[in-house]
Parts: structure tokens; sequence; C-alpha cells
């Protein structure tokens, strides 16, 4: 799930590609990087390990000026590593390398479940990789296209990258600097196109644009490569074929990594889990008494608990404060990480809780969450409660039970084991929510079905066999066998 930003002919491209990437920090952690060129042909390319800030700290400590205006073009990446290693500043993006026709910068966000064969297959025909990451067969195939021409290396690169790809490249190509932007054709990764006063800007979600103050325009379609220019956009399949392929669009991103200001895939965030939580409502809705008191878990969630206290026309309780500096626990690596995370990120309301339980001892709370993934965080939050003296905590999820992994962008891989609802799974699509409630001490847990997410989907005009639901259905996370 890692971030991608890219912008062409805008003054201060620095300023503009470190504002995105800010904005974008929740979709990975595990490096940042960018790649800015001026108009004399001087270039920019800065890498860490670590995040935003720490990026901004050694562009500035290169002796860069912030305010220098001479950077007109550049791409930038946030790194959520899925493949290869996590704490590797080698596999910080944006990557470089020299083609034919010149060097070339890409970032990359998607995955592919063949990287280890693909990468193997590349080092048999003799090739050195400088990376262990699944990005750079992209690149490598490219080059293997034995090619000046710039769409057919790009052609012939995409299609033999067997996985998911939204992405953006920044290359010198004839003497002129070109940005490009490209969707797989199954479109499971995101990726918006904006214009910013005579340029145009590209990233991960449009929500990004708003702190630069761009205009949204559209999607890159799937399946498309777009070229700019300084002077010209111009829009190629990435197949022969002009007849759209499957899509397997991440309703995850819907769900839970997108911001709720996004627009992704054509529905609006903050709408669809409001929609999901009135779905909730109208399923568990007989559960809620009168006195109960209906709270969520930031923030996420906090969309699913209005569209779910709206439909039931019940108050919305803030009870837990989420303190943003800690970053998503979701994306650590450990355990320890993650529970050592959960300690600074959550702030309670103690007043709010005390008062509750004054009023009535017996109060019972009801907690919307957007998933439920290792139910670490869930069960540390009832576990407070549980010590002021709450006594019945109820829990309803927004998504259906994580079930499997997930081979296509999302850090998954291996953890069918780690997923609470995969350890209570009684059926193929089936959970025992009873032993899951037991499990993270919760009197009641309440899933999502996938009918009604689906259903939600085609609320917004959308078929819903055009989206992927492989972490909800256990399926096998192969690309292709969906």
């Amino acid at each position: 799930m890692c971030a991608v930003a890219g912008a062409i002919n805008v003054p201060n491209a620095y300023n503009v590609i470190i504002s995105m990437l800010h904005a974008l920090q929740y979709r990975g952690e595990n490096g940042s990087g960018l790649a800015l060129t001026s108009y004399d042909g001087q270039f920019l390319h800065e890498r860490t390990e670590n995040t935003v800030p720490d990026l901004v700290i050694k562009v500035v400590s290169s002796g860069f000026m912030p305010d220098e205006h001479k950077y007109y073009c550049g791409i930038g990446h946030n790194r959520y590593g899925t493949s290869g290693d996590k704490k590797s500043i080698d596999n910080a993006q944006p990557f470089k390398f020299e083609m034919p026709w010149g060097w070339l910068f890409l970032s990359h966000n998607g995955d592919s479940p063949y990287a280890f064969e693909d990468r193997k297959a590349l080092t048999e025909q003799g090739l050195t990789l400088s990376t262990t990451s699944d990005s750079e067969i992209i690149i490598q195939q490219m080059g293997l296209a034995q090619t000046d021409d710039l769409l057919t290396a790009l052609r012939a690169g995409l299609k033999s990258y067997r996985g998911t790809y939204a992405l953006c490249m920044l290359t010198l190509y004839k003497e002129e600097v070109l940005l490009i932007a490209a969707r797989d054709p199954s479109g499971n990764r995101p990726l918006s196109l904006g214009r910013l006063g005579g340029g145009y800007i590209a990233a991960s979600e449009n929500s990004a644009f708003e702190v630069i103050n761009a205009i949204y325009e559209r999607d890159v379609k799937p399946g498309e490569i777009v070229i700019i220019s300084p002077t010209s956009i111009d829009s190629f399949r990435i197949n022969d074929s002009a007849e759209q392929e499957p899509l397997y669009q991440c309703i995850y991103e819907q769900g839970y990594f997108s911001l709720p200001t996004s627009t992704v895939f054509d529905i609006p965030v903050a709408e669809f889990r409001k929609e999901l939580g009135r779905r909730l409502a109208n399923h568990y809705g007989g559960l809620i008494k009168p006195d109960d008191i209906v709270t969520y878990v930031p923030d996420s969630s906090n969309m699913f608990a209005e569209g779910f206290c709206e439909t039931l026309g019940r108050k919305l309780t803030t009870i837990f404060i989420r303190r943003h500096s800690s970053g998503r626990s979701f994306t650590k690596e450990s355990q320890a990480v993650i529970e050592e995370t959960l300690n600074v990120k959550f702030s309670f309301l103690r007043s709010v809780i005390r008062k509750i339980l004054e009023e009535n001892p017996d109060a019972r709370i009801w907690i919307v969450d957007d998933s439920i993934v290792r139910g670490t965080t869930i069960r540390k939050i009832i576990k407070v409660l549980r010590n002021f003296g709450v006594k019945f905590v109820g829990v309803l999820s927004g998504m259906p039970p994580l079930l499997g992994d997930c081979g296509k962008g999302i850090n998954m891989k291996g953890m069918t084991g780690k997923l609470i609802a995969a350890k209570h799974i009684v059926s193929k699509l089936s959970v025992d929510s009873r032993s899951i409630a037991a499990d993270i001490e919760a009197n009641f847990v309440g899933y999502q079905s996938l009918i009604d997410l689906r259903a939600a989907v085609k609320s917004f005009g959308k078929e819903p066999s055009g989206f992927c639901y492989g972490c909800f259905e256990n399926r096998e996370p192969i690309w292709g066998k969906w």
C-alpha cells in the first residue's frame, strides 16, 4: 500500500512532492524518497529508510535550499514494504536506473506474488539486481526489451510484471523530461491525476491534492499509461487490445487504507464507509438498548460509526482519542512494535467514561471498528474499559472477517496464522464470532456480511465483480487465480 506522487511543470516541485508525501505518510513508513529534475538537467535524488521528516532533514543537510525554484519536475514515494528487506535504504524508492535513452526514476505501489521466481529467472539470464524489491523486475524487463523506444520498453516491462502496480516514473527521453503514470489492467491500486497551475500532478489518492491546492481531474484508467511532458499529455494502452480486462480493485482501500476525504475508484471513501455503517445498523441495530453507549475506534472507523448512529437515530459518543504521531499499528512488522505503538496510539477520555458509569454502573458500550485484523488493538481497548469497570463491551466490525493472505499489495503475506478471524474459521466463509469475542474479551462480536459489502459497492453504481474481496473470501493469494 505504498504512496506514489509525481509532478511536472510546476514551480518548486520539491515543496509539491514533499507536501503530497506528508499527506500520504499513512500509506507507508518503511522508507521515503524523491527525485527532482531542473530545467538545466540537474537532478536531486534522496532516500531514507525512515519517514518523510527524515527525508526532509537529509535533503536540507545536503545543502539544498527548500525555497529554490529550479526543480520543476519530480516523483516521490512512501514505502510500505511487502517484498524485500523492509529496513534497507537500498529498497527505498524512487529507484534510479540507466536506460538506453537515459536516466529513469521509478516509484511503485503494488506487489507480485511471483517476485521470488521472477527475480531468480532474471539472475539466471545473467542480470545483476541492485535491490531485493519486486519493483525492480519492471525495469529489468524494460531493459530486456532491447529498445530505445520508450513506449515499447514500457509496454514490455509492464506486460511481463506478474502483479499489481500504480506507478510514477521520471525520465529524460529525447532531451525532454517526462512524467509517466500507469496502472495495471486490473486497476488494483488507485492513482489519480490533477492540475496545478500549468502543470500536472499524480498521487495515490486525490486527497493529497488538497494540501497543494491542486485540482483533481481524473483517475489513471486500469491498463493505461499516461505520458506527460511540460507541453503535452498522451494516453496509451498497456495491452494491444482496447477491451478492458477483468477488474480486481482493492475493496480494502475503501474500508481501511484510504483517507476519508479521498475518492477511490470513483467512490467517495467517507460516503462508502457511512453506507457500510448503515448496513451494520440494519443488521445489528436491534441489539442496541436505549441506554447503551455507541463509540468508535479512531480514526478510520469514524465514518462507519456515523452511518451506524444516523440510521438508528442514536448519539455517537467519543471515548478514545488517537495520537497521530504513532502511525498505523497495522503496518508494524512485529508484535512487540505493535504493542509499543498501541501504548501511545490511544488516549482515553477518562472523565467521559467515569461519567457514563456514574450515571449507569451497568452501562453497555458498543465499539464500531473498521475491521479487526490481529485483534491486538481492540483487545487492548477492551482491557482498559474493563479496568474502568465496564461490564459489557460489544464490538461491531464495518468490514467482513479477514480470512486470508493478500498477494496484491497489502502486507498480509504469511499472516493467515496471525489474523484473528482466520484462527476461528468454522467453514470456508464463516467464523465463530463467539470464540472471537472470548479471544478479545468482548461480550459480543459482529461482522459486516460479504453480501452487504458487495451491495454497498452496487449502491454507488459500481459492479461488485470489479472489486477484489480475496482477503475476505479465504482464497489462495495467487495472482491470476482469484
